[in-house]
């Protein structure tokens, strides 16, 4: 059997957030019916997003941006700790990010139609195992509904809830609390309904009387054959009595296009700041290869749980390779997209895909000296991309294209290199001039004794 490669330890950073440069924070790739409008960013109106995401997947009335997904990566978020406020600033930025609406109570009220004093909201996180939906993260999205409705917004009406003890994970009131309200923490209680969803499995009361859904679920492997990752499709498990649904794809597909859940998902916000991507729900975070910093401190925001979980599933197959073990395939994403169940866009062609990286600090990732190698632009990308990184003095640098097999493809560089910021460019190509085919590869950069490696994906 194949052994997790460690599990994360450390102390709390006590570094301070740092300015970022402009334009490079959004990477906007236009792949999808919302493309032109994504690419317009703050002055994209939250209507034109939700007319265009509702004509996008047919049938799907919950999921308004479907395909659209906003990818965060700060290589501070993790160091042992969690700064809450971090946290929740990460969080308002993803959503406004997500809808192109600057302000940030804007940008949450764009998510629910017709929201008003009264409308009520179910938050599902994923509190089993030792690899949890962080409460800083819930708290983030619960503070960014507090401030809708000119900062009115009771939280007494969102209910936080699992089936399993969420108090012991540091979910509690006084963390919850905003405006004088504190939102509803419901322990180890799922709050079972009298109406079955699939077969035995009674589906949550908590869904049922909502207005709107947000799922908070987290990256996780799994050991079942059916069920190889956890995430957005299979976080509402834990919204049914009995939740013994695992191994069930048509039970676990059928659960989410369900007529009380997918209508009325709005929001999902998935936890891949620590994950596993090897061995059972009972496993502990492990350390990643392909992030510098160990661990994936990344957050998904989306409104499609379907390409929550590609983008996941992409994230441990790509971990997965840098091991030398084999892929996770969970065909049920790609079955999620279709009929009868149309829950959203499983096709990376399809998608709207916005990366941020806070590519600017001075010392990302604790790159000592401040030499790092920045995400490519576009990330996915068809017909080549740009690869960017800085110096903090002159060194020769070598760039090369590597498979997920370890295999190189490309080299570029070789020169001796001014310091500060530089741009090579890939055309897609190997070193005999053919295109390279669709799916996941490296960049590894070698500057003096620094060693960097990104992932690009390319596109059909």
């Amino acid at each position: 059997m194949e052994n997790p490669a460690g599990k994360r330890s450390g102390e709390k950073s006590t570094a301070q957030k740092k300015d970022h440069f402009g334009p490079s924070r959004r990477d906007f790739l236009k792949l999808s019916a919302v493309g032109a409008i994504a690419a317009a960013g703050s002055k994209a109106s939250a209507r034109d997003l939700v007319e265009l995401g509702k004509k996008a997947v047919a049938g799907t009335r919950g999921n308004v941006m479907p395909g659209r997904i906003v990818i965060y990566h700060d290589p501070e978020f993790y160091s042992g700790g969690l700064d809450q406020d971090q946290i929740a600033g990460a969080v308002h930025s993803g959503v406004q990010m997500l809808t192109g609406i600057s302000d940030t109570a804007a940008a949450f009220e764009s998510l629910f139609p017709g929201l008003h004093s009264g409308s009520t909201f179910a938050i599902k996180v994923n509190c089993i195992g030792p690899t949890e939906s962080k409460w800083q993260v819930a708290r983030g999205v619960v503070s960014g509904l507090s401030l809708m409705l000119g900062g009115t917004f009771d939280v007494s009406q969102v209910v936080i809830y699992d089936d399993n003890n969420i108090v012991n994970y540091g979910y509690n009131t006084d963390r919850f609390t905003f405006n004088g309200h504190a939102a509803v923490i419901s322990s180890n209680n799922n709050n079972p309904s009298s109406y079955y969803v699939y077969g035995s499995h009674r589906l949550s009361q908590y869904i049922l009387d909502c207005d709107y859904l947000i799922s908070i679920p987290v990256l996780k492997s799994h050991t079942d054959p059916n069920n190889q990752i956890t995430l957005a499709l299979k976080n509402h498990y834990g919204s049914c009595s009995p939740a013994s649904l695992c191994g069930n794809i048509p039970g676990m597909l059928t659960l989410n296009a369900d007529q009380y859940v997918k209508p009325k998902t709005a929001l999902v916000v998935a936890d891949v700041i620590e994950a596993t991507y090897n061995g059972g729900p009972g496993e502990p975070p492990q350390i990643w290869n392909t992030f510098p910093e160990m661990t994936p401190n990344t957050l998904f925001f989306s409104t499609d749980p379907t390409t929550s979980d590609y983008w996941g599933r992409e994230y441990i197959n790509t971990e997965r390779a840098s091991h030398g073990w084999a892929a996770k395939p969970c065909t049920w994403v790609e079955l999620s997209s279709g009929s009868p169940y149309e829950i959203g866009v499983s096709d990376p062609g399809s998608m709207t895909v916005i990366n941020y990286e806070p590519s600017d600090v001075d010392n990302p990732a604790g790159v000592v000296g401040g030499t790092f190698l920045a995400p490519n632009v576009p990330n996915p990308c068809r017909n080549g991309t740009e690869l960017r990184f800085r110096l903090d003095e002159p060194s020769r640098v070598s760039l090369q294209i590597i498979s997920t097999s370890g295999r190189m493809i490309r080299r570029l560089g070789g020169d001796v290199l001014p310091e500060g910021r530089h741009v090579v460019k890939w055309d897609g190509r190997d070193s005999q001039g053919r295109r390279v085919p669709a799916g996941v590869y490296f960049t590894r950069m070698e500057a003096g004794r620094i060693v960097r490696t990104r992932r690009i994906v390319v596109a059909n």
